[in-house]
């Protein structure tokens, strides 16, 4: 039977019943190849036909998987597959074909990349030797994962507080929408230069404005209405780069509130780091803690877990991939730096946000939002 799998939060299982994956114990230890970035895609695992009983421990077997392009259905050749705690790297020949030898039977993460295809992440236990299917997801091509509009707050001009229900038009193309209950509002996928916007609300007077959008950047604006046809303070313009996936997943809107610390893609590119703990060093509240068997490996402390063995929940593309508690991640070699959109910290359990909290998270938590 096939089943389908979401990265790396569902259990496939070769040759048994499959299981939840769920993050090791203890420190890990480096791979000898370099870990390609991890971005969630669809698995799809074919079981083996077998006894269904568990071999002894030590048994080894062999894989072999076949990457399919997930439109055409087509294999895809020369994409690396690697395993969890295995020092090695292999490729898919031209049949989409793979084959990982003398594997011990147990728990792993298989990481797949292609620099056509989004990268993709799986866990799934091997019972015995066998064969399964895994299907990534093309690159559309010009994607640059930026926004190109304009987010704002509208309120009113006597009391100052935000207007939820105004009118936001563009009055030269299609694109509108309304203000949330906070006053506020995105317009994007607009086309370069200048817009003709109008705001209009009952009861207050339409305001007209002519705000400028430069490719792959969001103008942010701040503007009140007023309830009489007196004349209004001038609109505050500022322009800032925004991820169209940061804006999908409310990124922005929680930085707007003042929770934790957030880590753009933009700041990322500035500061240039080589491993993702690097991104952590400028955070007040988190510490680096060396790996008592491998120095090398470092680990993220934050002020919610100063006790000894209390580490951060780590959320990855909305994915708890640790529960956080005595449970370590070495997010260097979870993913790479270079493929991450933004990052969000919450040194302690203040401002965790209601999806994310539970009992880990009060050690700390962190969001890690890859790129699309």
């Amino acid at each position: 039977m096939t089943r389908e799998l979401g990265g790396g939060t569902s259990g496939c299982t070769i040759g048994g019943a499959g299981r939840p994956g769920r993050p090791g114990r203890g420190p890990m230890r480096p791979l000898a190849a370099v870990l390609v970035p991890v971005a969630l895609a669809a698995l799809s695992s074919h079981s083996v036909a077998g006894a269904q009983e568990r071999p002894p421990e030590g048994n080894l077997v062999n894989i072999t998987g076949t990457v399919l392009d997930a439109v055409t259905r087509r294999p895809i050749e020369g994409v690396s597959a690697q395993l969890s705690g295995m020092g090695y790297m292999v490729e898919t020949d031209i049949a989409g074909r793979f084959t990982l030898s003398n594997i011990h039977a147990g728990s792993y993460q298989l990481s797949l990349s292609h620099p056509d295809y989004h990268p993709a992440v799986g866990d799934f236990t091997i019972m015995r030797s066998g064969e399964f299917e895994t299907f990534m997801e093309p690159v559309v091509e010009g994607e640059d994962g930026l926004m190109t509009g304009i987010v704002g707050v509208v309120s009113d001009d006597q009391g100052g507080g935000p207007l939820s229900g105004v009118g936001v038009r563009v009055r030269t193309g299609e694109q509108g929408t309304r203000t949330d209950g906070r006053g506020r509002f995105a317009l994007d996928e607009l086309v370069p230069g200048f817009n003709i916007v109008e705001f209009t609300q009952f009861g207050y007077a339409t305001r007209t404005e002519t705000i400028e959008v430069l490719p792959g950047r969001v103008t942010n604006v701040r503007l009140s209405l007023s309830a009489d046809p007196v004349e209004l303070d001038p609109i505050t313009v500022t322009v800032e780069r925004r991820e169209i996936v940061l804006q999908d997943v409310g990124f922005y809107g929680r930085e707007a509130e003042g929770f934790g610390e957030f880590i753009d893609r933009e700041e990322i590119e500035n500061r240039v780091p080589s491993e993702m703990t690097d991104l952590f060093t400028r955070i007040p509240g988190a510490d680096l803690r060396g790996d008592a068997w491998n120095p090398l490996e470092k680990y993220v402390i934050l002020r919610g877990g100063r006790a000894e063995g209390c580490f951060p929940r780590v959320v990855l593309d909305g994915v708890v991939v640790s529960g956080g508690g005595d449970a370590p991640v070495a997010i260097d070699q979870m993913i790479d730096p270079q493929s991450v959109a933004g990052v969000e910290v919450y040194v302690s359990s203040t401002g965790v946000p209601v999806q994310y909290a539970g009992t880990g998270a009060s050690c700390g938590l962190i969001v890690i939002w890859t790129r699309r």
